[in-house]
């Protein structure tokens, strides 16, 4: 018994040491010790609030399985949890750290660490508002002016994080104005913006009702344009005399109408005068002849214009209010702009009073000319021997070269 007893601490010693070495034999043969990547997921969240922080993520969990079970296990055995409800509301929506705690569902399988052991959350009340709703219409095409536009609500409701919520100013329904002058008449998704104008995220903030509908009654507008005064002059002076020159006052006029009736307007033409006989000057308050959609642009104006005429002895040179035509065409038509232009003669004075106007026609060579329109010189043909042609006024012409309309095909019998 003696000797059993002697030096006992040393062998209890002995024996408590080879218990630990042969356990952690046994263990380490048998357990391992592996990470795993497991998604953070949200519980508790508070009553009518709103995560700003979003997904979570996935946090890395070291984890000690027995070596039979190692292989079956994957992330769906662990469940990682952030408790929402450890958030302090009275700090929202500024950033906070919480806990990830990290569970395994299978039996066997033993959590060690998880890293990171907190995340940041942001979490926001939920407010609801009303806004006002606007029309954004943008640029309206030239030549078009559009009404007040109506909705079918003046307000709506925005709902989201308060932070964002308390950003937005208004409601806009953003419209296009089509140049067809069409009126708009739709539903348009509304865009929460801020004072700016800039969109508020519209992912977090939504918008009760989310459309509304918007009618933009749109009209012609009428424009202005100005165009020169030309003298609807006839008639010849007294032999021996000419026209030496037309003066008018004013020599342009600004004309008011819708753009269509304007468009085709290139000059405006008094009524007719005459100059038959005169043999000193001559000075006419001639009405303007204007369309009947169109009018002077100053209300307070009258349509009506000073035309002079210098007469002036024919000794030396004589102008005439002639006519104009086109040759060479073919089939095609062709179209002056003006039908009426002056021509300046010089020769002896009788020659030139035993000539009349009916006599002297300009032409315009088209020949050769695809449709379209050309700037043409007018060209006088051959004059009494001593007469000379001085100038033609204007020196070029605008002229439009149509082709013959196709003809109708005849039905067979």
């Amino acid at each position: 018994m003696g000797f059993l007893l002697r030096n006992w601490h040393l062998k209890l010693s002995a024996v408590l040491l080879a218990t630990v070495l042969y356990t952690g034999l046994v263990f380490s043969g048998s357990f391992s010790e592996r990470t795993i990547q497991v998604r953070v997921e949200q519980d508790n969240a508070p009553r009518d609030s709103f995560v700003l922080s979003g997904d979570l993520g996935f946090v890395e969990v070291t984890y000690r399985t027995a070596n039979d079970l190692a292989a079956s296990v994957v992330a769906e055995a662990f469940v990682g949890r952030v408790d929402l409800a450890e958030y302090d509301m009275n700090r929202a929506p500024e950033p906070q750290v919480l806990n990830v705690s990290v569970s395994a569902l299978t039996e066997g399988v033993e959590v060690l660490s998880v890293s990171p052991e907190t995340v940041r959350v942001e979490i926001d009340r939920i407010e609801v508002r009303t806004v006002p709703v606007e029309v954004e219409t943008g640029a309206v095409p030239d030549g078009l002016e559009i009404d007040e536009p109506a909705l079918s609500t003046e307000e709506v409701e925005v709902r989201g994080p308060a932070s964002f919520v308390d950003q937005v100013d208004r409601a806009v329904a953003f419209v296009s104005i089509s140049a067809s002058g069409i009126a708009f008449n739709e539903p348009v998704d509304l865009v929460a913006v801020d004072v700016e104008g800039q969109p508020v995220d519209a992912g977090r903030v939504e918008i009760e009702p989310e459309t509304v509908s918007v009618q933009v009654d749109v009209q012609e507008t009428q424009t202005n344009k100005t165009v020169p005064v030309r003298p609807d002059i006839g008639g010849t002076p007294a032999p021996g005399f000419a026209l030496e020159s037309l003066t008018v006052e004013p020599s342009v006029v600004t004309l008011r109408g819708l753009p269509g009736d304007l468009a085709e307007i290139a000059e405006v033409l008094t009524e007719p005068l005459s100059l038959d006989g005169a043999s000193t000057d001559q000075s006419f308050d001639a009405a303007l002849v204007l369309g009947p959609d169109v009018r002077l642009a100053d209300a307070t104006a009258e349509d009506v214009v000073t035309v002079n005429a210098t007469i002036v002895p024919s000794v030396s040179s004589r102008t005439f209010v002639v006519g104009i035509a086109c040759e060479g065409a073919g089939d095609n038509a062709c179209l002056p702009a003006i039908d009426q232009l002056t021509v300046t003669l010089s020769g002896p004075g009788g020659t030139l009073s035993a000539l009349s106007a009916g006599a002297l026609t300009p032409t315009l060579d088209a020949s050769g000319l695809e449709p379209g329109t050309y700037e043409l010189e007018p060209s006088l043909g051959a004059l009494p021997d001593g007469v000379e042609l001085l100038g033609i006024s204007p020196g070029a012409v605008s002229v439009t070269i149509r082709a013959p309309a196709s003809p109708t095909p005849t039905p067979a019998p």
